[in-house]
Parts: C-alpha cells; sequence; structure tokens
C-alpha cells in the first residue's frame, strides 16, 4: 500500500472514487504503507518481547464468537501493536474477562509465553482481585466454596448444582466500603471458572449490581450503567525472565457515579476479624495414583528384593532348568526331519512331549 497515485497523490484508500479525467500511476519506489486501522487501541499497561498487559474497557469481547465481531481484544492490541512494531504478530488469549468486566487482561505475544502463562492460571498461582458493587449489607469476610456445573442445551448460563456435582470453586470475598444496602467488596477468585464471581455472590445472597443472568434486582437501590464487576489487579510470575509482575487498574469512571450516588459509606478495614484458611477439596486435586516420579525425583522404579543385589534372595543361585535329551528315533511320517546346526537330523520327541 502506498505505491498507487491518483492525480499525483498517494492513495491508501481502496474505495477511492475516480473521475472520468482522473490519472491513475503505479510507482513501486515509493514507501510502502500500513494499512489504516480502524479500531481504537487497547490501552496498554506494559509490553515486551512476549507479553502484553492492557486495561481492557467494559463492553468489549476478549476474542471474536460466532457472530465474528471486528472489534475484540484482539483486533485492538494488534491495533496497539502496529503503532509500535513494522511487524506486528497478532497476540494470543491466556485468559478471559466477561464481555461487560472490564480491568487488566494479559496477552502473550508467543506461543512459549502462552503455555507458561496457562499454566499458571491452571495451577492457581496467578494472583487476581476483583472490586464489585453488591447487594445488601456484607459485614464480614467470607470464604464461598461451592461447585459451579455446567447446564443444560441452549442455556447461557451456569449454576450450582443441587446434586453435589460440578468442579469444586472457592472465592475469598472481603467487604472494602458498607453503604447499607450497598457493599463495595473485593473478590479474590482461587478457582478459575466460568462466571464464578457472580456465581458465588449470587449464592451468597450479595448479586453484583447489573448482573442480568445470575441477579436480577427488581428495584435496586442504585443505577448502574453495566455490570458493575471491575479487575483490580493482577500479578503472575513473567514466562521469560521468571520475575513476578504485578498490575492494577483505578475503579472505572462508569461507575464512579453510581458509587458516588450512594454518599459517604463506612469503610471495612481490611484483615478484620480471622480470615478463614483456605484449603483446597479433595474434589479439586487428582486422585493420587503410585507413581516412583515424584517433584523432582527422577529415578527409575526400585525393583523387587528377589532381584536386587546383595539382598537374602538374590544370595542364592537360582538353577537354570534344562531340557533332558531326546531319545534316538526316526521323524515321524509326513514331517520334515530338523537339523541341527551341524546339520544332523534331530531326533523326534516322544508322543508324550509333542506339542498340540
Amino acid at each position: 500500500m502506498g505505491h498507487v497515485l491518483v492525480d499525483g497523490a498517494v492513495i491508501t484508500d481502496p474505495g477511492c472514487q475516480l473521475a472520468a479525467a482522473s490519472t491513475v500511476t503505479h510507482n513501486p519506489n515509493l514507501p510502502r504503507l500500513r494499512p489504516e486501522v480502524r479500531v481504537p487501541p487497547l490501552p496498554l499497561l506494559h509490553a515486551d518481547e512476549a507479553i502484553l498487559v492492557a486495561a481492557k474497557p467494559a463492553g468489549l469481547l476478549v476474542h471474536p464468537t460466532v457472530h465474528q465481531e471486528g472489534d475484540t481484544a484482539l483486533t485492538r492490541a494488534a491495533s496497539a501493536l502496529a503503532r509500535l512494531s513494522q511487524r506486528p504478530i497478532p497476540p494470543l488469549v491466556v485468559h478471559r474477562l466477561d464481555r461487560d468486566t472490564s480491568g487488566v487482561l494479559v496477552l502473550a505475544r508467543t506461543p512459549v509465553a502462552a503455555r507458561n502463562l496457562q499454566r499458571q492460571f491452571r495451577a492457581h498461582t496467578v494472583s487476581r482481585r476483583y472490586r464489585a458493587l453488591v447487594l445488601g449489607d456484607l459485614d464480614r469476610e467470607t470464604l464461598v466454596e461451592a461447585a459451579i456445573g455446567r447446564p443444560g442445551p441452549g442455556l447461557p448460563r451456569r449454576a450450582l448444582p443441587a446434586d453435589g456435582g460440578g468442579r469444586p470453586a472457592l472465592t475469598l470475598v472481603r467487604p472494602v466500603t458498607r453503604f447499607g444496602a450497598v457493599t463495595l467488596v473485593e473478590a479474590e477468585p482461587r478457582t478459575g471458572r466460568t462466571h464464578q464471581i457472580r456465581i458465588h455472590l449470587a449464592a451468597l445472597g450479595h448479586p453484583v449490581l447489573g448482573d442480568t443472568v445470575y441477579g436480577r434486582i427488581p428495584s435496586p437501590p442504585v443505577v448502574v450503567p453495566r455490570l458493575a464487576l471491575h479487575a483490580t489487579r493482577l500479578g503472575f510470575v513473567h514466562p521469560v525472565s521468571g520475575q513476578w509482575m504485578s498490575f492494577e487498574t483505578p475503579w472505572p469512571e462508569d461507575l464512579n457515579a453510581a458509587l458516588k450516588s450512594l454518599g459517604p459509606g463506612t469503610p471495612v478495614p481490611p484483615g478484620r476479624g480471622t480470615p478463614p484458611t483456605w484449603t483446597v477439596p479433595s474434589a479439586a486435586r487428582p486422585a493420587d495414583r503410585p507413581s516412583h516420579r515424584q517433584a523432582g525425583d527422577r529415578t527409575r522404579p526400585q525393583k523387587s528384593s528377589a532381584s536386587r543385589p546383595g539382598s537374602a534372595a538374590a544370595a542364592t543361585p537360582q538353577r537354570r532348568r534344562r531340557t533332558p535329551p531326546r531319545p534316538e528315533g526316526d521323524a515321524p511320517p509326513g514331517r520334515r526331519p530338523v537339523r541341527s546346526k551341524a546339520g544332523k537330523p534331530r531326533p523326534p520327541r516322544p508322543a508324550s512331549r509333542r506339542r498340540r
């Protein structure tokens, strides 16, 4: 792009309208221009050769879906990379935020970095903090431990199964500011299930304001423009340097008006009371299997005492079973005589020892 001229001017728009007297020329010696970016760039908090950390706005999908939306976090990140690099490579998805959830989002720039970050998310070693406006007065720190299962076909939500099925999920909820009918809370998911924070807060009796799937409120005490959930902090180990990195984003401006309309609240000091001890339930761990390879152990499984040198069983020599010599005789009719290595025919086996 940038090599086509119309009436002496470089044209970058492929839909440029031409007049009857227009002169179109092509000059390959002109500098090549990059196509004009059609989507706004994603605000970046950090960028290097391995990762991108961005502040995702609300109402934006992380990646395209079956509806093929063109404006996503991936396309905006690629737009931001196009401004930084001559040969931008599309970033890779590591984790996801809901469309209406804003906050910190990390993307990978290489497959190696993507695999490393995905392993950290699967091992639940990534530090994540969310803030949300919830219905009701929550006055103490609470650990929500409830399994989350998939719904039936065609349903757009997940639900807490009543029969004890689903996958284990844990969320630590801390109140930050109490406003009476509404509480500003901080949620720390210890597992990574879809819609985990929204489901657990709704199960706790304090649904997130603006949640039309899990917490429909007929007459909310305050009107919010969208889902009042924001990812404030994200911490992880850099996939290349191995250094711990942490990023934070402030409370979004579109939810500030709702927060200010509540008036002065009552701040809840951190660490009020004894925080619950978080332990992974047995259902969240894979079944214990006998394995010779433990963490940091790359030895082979030990053999039994009978084959171990120096043992009592090994000290007793085992005799090798020898086959008695075959009697002399001719080969049975209809069978070719078996010859030995010396070329002489071997005597046939007795009838009692013949193979059946």
